[in-house]
């Protein structure tokens, strides 16, 4: 008696496998070291994940892959989330991914080396490609957090070197998954301000998790395409990002940064001094010269001839002499003009100029600024500062409106 048989296609028990493993893992972790790591031309990528005992295939599609932050490489350790597929022409199954992160500090180590490496090759770190800050910027604009120590530093900084720069803000996330976007918009709107002539992009020290934003890929090359001069001042001087690398100036830490940006308001009157002196010598060597050559006239064998020739040689000097004066005229005219008009423009940003026009500056006993009616108490007393002198008051009340 014949045997009853259930006989299937392949693509029958193929469909059924794919039905039974995709309706089970329809959503899984895995994890596991990256191998055989292609990105296809496509935007696709695909690699294999393996441990000490098994390896499984996976795909990650061009949608999803551009939202990773880092660079995948053979080697590194994952977590990925995902789901599993049946390729029914191979009868092969593999992991579609759908997120993927890092397992580790050192995976992050491997996706930082892996991208520095990429950008080298590509010549984003090339010192010919670096822009030259300028040398007396009138405003400065600063990407990084607004409650953060670096900004308070630089800040501090900015106050006591270069008052006369006007500094610009954008308050910018610098820690996170977000943090890298945001730092790019704050790139962007500063450049696009076309009234910036530098951009600080920073924060303090932290580990490298920490500091990962500023590893990101897409923000070098944000700050590979921006035309304004731009400082890269993150962490301590021993951390070194990919930003750092790929910016015009890195600076060992964000005070640093402040005192590169910006020279002093010293060393612009030393080099004013240096400047007047160089040409008072110039001037000097003029007239020495002049003099030099009337010296050599004066001995040539045409000043022994007869008198015509010595009153026509004379002539000639005091043409001479008169054209030596109007220069020499010319010059100190123009020098002092220049000079009044950097003496002015000091005296601008002396804060002693503007209390002597009739303001005052109040301060709280402690000696901070008083910037808000509010920020004293009924029956506080506080320091009235003037252009000769100073003044204790009280608060009696307050002229909440009143000008």
């Amino acid at each position: 008696m014949s045997q009853s048989r259930n006989v299937l296609s392949v693509s029958e028990i193929t469909a059924q496998i794919k039905w039974q493993i995709e309706s089970q893992f329809s959503s899984i972790w895995i994890q596991g070291e990256i191998s055989n790591f292609k990105h296809h031309s496509s935007g696709h990528m695909y690699f294999t994940v393996k441990d000490d005992s098994a390896e499984l295939r996976c795909v990650m599609f061009r949608g999803y892959n551009q939202m990773i932050h880092f660079k995948p490489e053979n080697g590194m350790e994952v977590l990925m989330h995902g789901k599993i597929t049946v390729y029914e022409p191979r009868g092969q199954y593999q992991l579609m991914v759908q997120n993927m992160e890092p397992a580790g500090i050192g995976t992050l180590y491997l996706a930082f080396e892996a991208l520095k490496k990429q950008l080298a090759v590509e010549g984003l770190f090339d010192e010919s490609l670096k822009k030259i800050l300028p040398s007396y910027p009138k405003r400065i604009g600063i990407v990084t957090s607004r409650t953060g120590a670096a900004l308070h530093d630089m800040l501090n900084v900015f106050n006591r070197r270069a008052p006369y720069v006007e500094i610009i803000l954008y308050p910018s996330l610098v820690q996170g998954d977000n943090a890298a976007a945001d730092l790019i918009r704050g790139i962007q709107e500063l450049e696009s301000r076309k009234d910036v002539d530098v951009i600080i992009i920073g924060r303090g020290g932290g580990t490298l998790e920490d500091l990962w934003p500023f590893n990101e890929e897409a923000l070098a090359r944000a700050i590979a395409a921006c035309k304004t001069p731009l400082i890269s001042a993150v962490g301590h001087e021993t951390d070194l990002t990919i930003s750092d690398m790929v910016a015009d100036l890195r600076a060992p830490t964000p005070t640093a940064a402040a005192e590169l940006a910006t020279p002093s308001v010293d060393e612009l009157k030393m080099g004013l001094s240096q400047w007047i002196g160089k040409l008072s010598m110039t001037l000097q060597h003029q007239l020495d010269r002049f003099w030099q050559q009337f010296d050599h006239l004066s001995e040539r064998h045409a000043f022994q001839q007869p008198q015509v020739i010595i009153d026509l040689q004379r002539k000639k000097l005091k043409i001479l002499v008169h054209q030596m004066d109007l220069c020499m005229d010319h010059h100190f005219s123009v020098t002092k003009a220049k000079l009044k008009g950097f003496e002015k423009e000091l005296s601008v940003l002396n804060p002693s100029d503007v209390l002597n026009r009739g303001y005052s500056i109040a301060f709280k006993r402690d000696g901070s600024i008083i910037r808000q009616a509010d920020a004293l108490d009924i029956g506080d007393r506080f320091v009235l500062k003037t252009g000769d002198g100073s003044l204790e008051a009280e608060k009696k009340k307050s002229l909440t409106g009143e000008n």
